[in-house]
């Protein structure tokens, strides 16, 4: 009689027209909603168009301080009496003296010389052929003063540092929505009071705030994008994500090209990403980061919404999700350093963000000597990072995360290696040096792209965004040390070269510690990584026996695909 009634319950199911098919792959919010459809398309789209512009205010730092030629408009000496000209400027270093007169007329014709550096100068004018206005003519950044343009761009890397990891804080606490339109309102705020301050200490305080803003909207959502769809897809658009950084650098370039204005670069920047903070009126919660944590209601009530626009309707009563624990639920940065195989997954992962970022910008201060000038620097790193992040796409859909990313670090190690074997100044303008370092920053970006996807699957959803936000913030400390490190050049050139290298090669090695992520379950809480595989080998069949599941409900056997796991988020 048990067994009579069982199978006219499961007929009874079968004919309910408002009842979903069975999603024997996906997990409970993919078996509502699907791997992909117009709901995850649109909100996708608006997530681009809230988080993309505001990237361009971190590429805007390497047009907001051009070379502009200057000279002395008037000197004065100690007691305020004029000093006519013209005056004398003593060289050293080079046992050259000049004579100086004021006027755009008397500049000087060596190239690398911008202007003279007159004793007592009180005002300095510049020459504005190409450039309207940039922080160096606002404040007269040159000679003493120079070194408060490096100041604030300096400040500036602190404030995407500090950016990333707050955000994956705010993020997992209060949501991605809420993450993403806080900073992107900030963003247009602050990027509009930047461009009117006349002061120079106030101008670096709400810089400092745009730049934070900007990277923190990113990084929430990029979360938000990788947590709404699933399978091939969730590679397609979470890979895509990337995308937005050469977006940024053509967007900025073509505003830099336009204005040649700082003030306006600001404005218009701060103007899409207005257009983007209202459009995120339009975009839901993250329904993964509800599940997890356990706000059912409002996680039906969106999940209904998708799957109607998505042409499979299904009404909120009518689906059943499984509810977190309650200690599951909750999850913060001090939760991962406390486990005990997550701890070591992350820390390998900072030391691979840490060497990326490092690598590439030390090969970005290289670059200005190999390279004409500044728009054709800009340009051809834009350039290289479209088909890199396209192989990186194309990898990890076919291959994996681990092995290429290993294979692409190691790559950028050795041909860092390979440099030290050519002597430099033989070939014309060095170019088998350029091609091998341009050939390690094509496999640096590849890798750098890698990592986005490879953190955020690694990383439970109550703790995905605080992880890859403190990853991104070790990727900052990273570029802010290369510029010190370059500096060793001046000492031998093949220092940075060897210590670029060996980080490229060590970075490589160390990621066999960590596991595969393609074709596995991400990880919806901390309890779900205790059978985690290490070094990429699966553990014994009893260890990961049904009874050492503890996520895993009598439903799930059943096939019915609304009774899921929340942890099974299908990677392939």
């Amino acid at each position: 009689m048990g067994r009579g009634r069982g199978r006219g319950e499961t007929g009874n199911d079968e004919k309910d027209p408002a009842m979903p098919k069975p999603a024997p792959k996906g997990d409970q919010v993919t078996a509502v909603i699907g791997e992909v459809g117009r709901w995850q398309l649109e909100k996708i789209l608006i997530v681009f168009i809230a988080a993309a512009p505001g990237l361009a205010h971190i590429f805007h730092a390497g047009f907001i301080t051009p070379k502009q030629r200057f000279w002395c408009a008037q000197a004065m000496d100690e007691a305020g009496v004029d000093i006519p000209p013209p005056w004398t400027v003593d060289y050293p270093e080079k046992n050259k003296s000049y004579t100086v007169y004021p006027g755009m007329g008397n500049l000087t014709t060596e190239k690398k010389l911008m202007g003279h550096c007159i004793p007592g100068c009180m005002d300095y004018e510049f020459d504005h052929s190409f450039w309207v206005s940039t922080m160096i003519t606002e404040w007269d950044l040159v000679c003493e003063k120079s070194w408060l343009k490096t100041l604030a761009k300096l400040l500036l890397f602190t404030g995407f540092a500090l950016g990333s990891f707050c955000s994956g804080l705010v993020s997992d606490r209060y949501g991605r929505k809420i993450a993403i339109w806080v900073c992107s309102v900030t963003m247009v705020v602050f990027g509009v009071i930047t461009s009117f301050v006349p002061w120079y200490p106030v101008f670096v305080v709400t810089w400092w705030i745009t730049g934070t803003m900007a990277i923190a909207c990113y990084t929430a959502a990029f979360v938000w994008t990788m947590e709404v769809a699933a399978g091939k897809w969730k590679i397609y658009l979470g890979m895509s994500m990337n995308y937005s950084w050469p977006v940024c650098r053509l967007i900025i370039a073509g505003l830099a090209w336009g204005f040649r204005d700082w003030h306006w670069h600001l404005r218009c920047i701060s103007a899409l990403v207005a257009v983007g903070a209202v459009l995120l009126f339009w975009l839901p919660e993250s329904p993964r980061w509800l599940v997890a944590r356990d706000r059912m209601d409002e996680a039906k009530k969106i999940l209904s919404d998708a799957s109607k626009k998505n042409g499979k309707p299904v009404e909120p009563e009518q689906i059943v999700l499984s509810r977190p624990s309650a200690s599951a639920s909750k999850g913060g940065f001090l939760d991962i350093m406390r486990h005990p195989t997550l701890r070591i997954h992350v820390l390998i992962m900072y030391f691979n963000w840490f060497t990326t970022a490092f690598i590439m910008y030390g090969l970005a201060l290289s670059w200005q000597s190999l390279t004409g000038g500044l728009f054709l620097n800009f340009i051809i790193g834009t350039i290289l990072d479209f088909p890199a992040k396209t192989l990186a796409m194309f990898m990890v859909l076919k291959v994996g995360r681990k092995y290429p990313y290993m294979i692409g670090s190691t790559i950028t190690g050795v041909m860092f290696l390979l440099t030290l074997f050519i002597e430099r100044d033989v070939y014309p303008s060095n170019w088998p040096i350029v091609v091998l370092a341009l050939i390690g920053n094509f496999t640096t970006t590849m890798c750098f792209a890698i990592l986005y996807m490879y953190t955020g699957e690694l990383m439970p959803t109550t703790v995905r965004a605080a992880g890859v936000g403190s990853s991104s913030l070790v990727s900052k400390i990273g570029g802010t040390l290369s510029t010190t490190v370059a500096a060793l050049a001046d000492i031998h050139p093949a220092i940075p070269t060897v210590i670029f290298a060996t980080m490229a090669i060590i970075s490589g090695a160390i990621t066999f510690f960590v596991p595969e992520t393609m074709g596995r379950k991400m990880p919806e809480t901390i309890d779900d990584i205790e059978i985690e595989p290490l070094c990429g080998k699966k553990l014994p069949e009893k260890a990961v026996s049904e009874e050492n599941k503890p996520w895993m409900m009598p439903q799930e056997k059943q096939g019915l695909g609304l009774h899921l796991s929340p942890s099974a988020v299908s990677l392939g």
